[in-house]
């Protein structure tokens, strides 16, 4: 066994943890690990382990499939980018221990406990239950919590029981957009402030607009009063669905809804959406895809 190989012992475990998380990619991973880096034409259960990590961490890397493709490349450059690694497309050990890391510091999250916080507001902010919060903590009183307080936080995409969807998934631009066709409801991680929408198209990502005043009014409060290019983190409530995405706050373009108070309309990306301009997947909207999803 090679020092590549060697670095990269136990990785079997670590795409068994991906497949649980309810990921869109399932396949099963074998025990077959790459001793070379992976690239581009390349064909097998490693690359298909490199395409689950990639889209657990937001990165559209086109399906599972286990052959590295055009998708799987960007993807892989993409990441590269934006880690500062040497953006070659091909992953060598610093790219997959980079990954590696990024899947598992999704798992472990710690946060302090302000003035005004509650347990159940907490939980809201990441998606995840108040029991699930309450058991990391080994809390028995929900009012007990302290301001200053640490709070180990599960991830919002730990395994789900068997018959229930992960409390929030990662679903490609491909999938989500099947899924987002009228209405849902927008949750802000940040502030937990929601509101509901309506997408009116988007071809690249939705276009949406808030439905009545009281949801802009709320939509603005998440900006802190003023309308904004910023990206925030978001979960988009779907027919029962919480999906992982990102918006921004500028009204702009056509409106459709009228009388909400809304001049225009705003723009959310999943995983894999693109400028409509430009045609290019924006790194920002990814980075808060992956905080939504409690992958950062």
């Amino acid at each position: 066994m090679g020092p590549y190989t060697r670095r990269l012992a136990g990785r079997l475990a670590l795409v068994a943890l991906i497949v649980l998380a309810g990921l869109a990619c399932t396949s099963a991973v074998s025990a077959h690990r790459p001793s070379s880096p992976l690239k581009i034409g390349m064909k097998g259960e490693n690359v298909r382990a490199l395409q689950e990590m990639l889209k657990a961490l937001g990165f559209a890397a086109g399906d599972c499939d286990g052959v590295f493709g055009q998708d799987t490349l960007r993807a892989v450059k993409a990441f590269q980018k934006l880690r500062g690694l040497g953006v070659d497309g091909i992953v060598g050990a610093a790219t997959w221990e980079r990954l590696e890391a990024e899947v598992r510091s999704a798992h472990t999250k710690v946060y302090v406990v302000r003035s005004g916080d509650t347990l159940s507001e907490i939980a809201r902010k990441f998606g995840v239950s108040v029991q699930d919060l309450a058991r990391a903590n080994g809390i028995s009183n929900a009012s007990s919590i302290k301001i200053g307080q640490e709070l180990r936080v599960p991830s919002a995409r730990s395994a789900p029981s068997r018959g229930e969807r992960p409390l929030v998934e990662v679903l490609s631009w491909e999938e989500a957009r099947r899924v987002f066709k009228t209405t849902a409801r927008v949750i802000d991680v940040r502030t937990g402030l929601s509101f509901q929408v309506k997408r009116r198209g988007g071809h690249f990502h939705a276009d949406c607009e808030p439905i009545t005043v009281e949801d802009t009014a709320t939509m603005k409060q998440v900006f802190g009063g003023q309308w904004s290019w910023e990206r925030r983190p978001i979960i988009v409530e779907i027919g029962g669905r919480r999906v992982a995405a990102s918006m921004n706050g500028m009204p702009h373009g056509g409106q459709w809804v009228r009388n909400n108070g809304f001049p225009g309309h705003f723009c959310i990306h999943f995983a894999g959406s693109r400028l409509h301009g430009s045609g290019s997947v924006d790194l920002e909207h990814q980075a808060c895809v992956r905080e939504a999803a409690g992958l950062r």
